[in-house]
């Protein structure tokens, strides 16, 4: 069974338990797990607050491939509402931070993509940014189809 054909049963099983509040989206697949956290799922999309993949393939990645992984993960996430981009590498604790580019701005602050790219894992959430204040994790809405893409996406490019 391909990824998409997983994620899309699991996406469907979890929105026929009707569960109110965030649940958990969990699946092995590839070398690696699926880890999502979901707000909302319902039968054109799903909202998560916290999306990775976590392969063992990249436990002790170099941070030369930790590069490659964040440049073909920026060319292949096109379809999110920013495109991403590095914006900072952390040779010693090989990390690449990847950002919206440019982010959403409007009358609320800014909204924002952060990729992080790991030693064993890839990391995905939103971020919302209002004036004076921290940042926090928002939800990100997308539809089935775009979060089943993250999925093939992230396992197909440590492949």
């Amino acid at each position: 069974m391909s990824i998409k054909s997983q994620v899309h049963t699991e996406l469907n099983r979890l929105a026929s338990l009707a569960t109110v509040g965030k649940c958990s989206l969990q699946l092995d697949v590839g070398d690696g797990k699926l880890d999502a956290t979901l707000t909302q799922i319902d039968q054109l999309g799903c909202a998560f607050e916290h999306f990775s993949y976590k392969v063992d393939k990249l436990a002790n990645a170099s941070i030369e491939q930790l590069k490659d992984v964040a440049n073909d993960l920026s060319k292949r996430l096109c379809y999110l509402l920013e495109s991403i981009s590095p914006i900072e590498i952390d040779n010693e604790a090989c990390i690449v931070q990847m950002r919206s580019n440019p982010p959403q701005k409007d009358d609320d602050g800014t909204k924002y993509y952060e990729l992080v790219v790991a030693r064993g894992e890839l990391t995905l959430c939103r971020f919302s940014l209002a004036s004076g204040q921290q940042r926090r994790i928002v939800a990100a809405n997308v539809t089935r189809e775009v979060f089943e893409r993250l999925a093939e996406d992230f396992v197909a490019i440590v492949s």
